[in-house]
């Protein structure tokens, strides 16, 4: 099988279920929290939107959107990335 770039590597350090920190990075004059939302919410369906902080760059230009919440297994994961990975607003996501 191989191994796609928005799948998670070296499977044998993770333990699910596992707090997942997420930060992803777009430009600011799109609505990146509620993108990210509604990608999250399609893996984790008991995500709670609350815990979504949102911190601008120092220009103003971009801001990063993080989350931290419970994941049970790495298809999620994989999901996940892939989703961030295909939506145009993001620029980045670790």
């Amino acid at each position: 099988m191989t191994r796609k770039p928005t799948d998670i590597g070296n499977e044998e350090l993770w333990e699910f279920p596992m707090d997942f920190p997420l930060t992803v990075m777009g430009e600011a004059r799109f609505p990146l929290a509620e993108v990210v939302t509604a990608i999250v919410l399609r893996h984790v369906p008991d995500f709670n939107p609350a815990v979504i902080t949102v911190q601008p760059s120092s220009k103003g230009t971009y801001v990063s959107v993080r989350a931290t919440f419970r994941v049970v297994s790495k298809e999620q994961i994989n999901g996940l990335y892939a989703d961030l990975a295909a939506e145009p607003m993001v620029k980045m996501a670790l």
